[in-house]
């Protein structure tokens, strides 16, 4: 089940992206390799600090 739900987080971020980038014509790369290193950073951040989703939202 876990997979599941980071199959459709990640399904639902590419598709969020691609939205966004459909309305927006002037992308560079440069913009999109910042957009990639702030989430990459986002992640990394959330593993070292182990961040509980659930008690951060307030569904405990």
């Amino acid at each position: 089940m876990n997979k599941n739900i980071l199959l459709a987080v990640t399904s639902g971020t590419i598709a969020a992206a691609a939205l966004v980038l459909s309305f927006r014509s002037s992308v560079t790369a440069d913009s999109l390799i910042g957009f990639a290193s702030v989430l990459g950073l986002l992640g990394i951040a959330t593993l070292e600090y182990r961040i509980n989703w659930k008690r951060l939202l307030g569904l405990n």
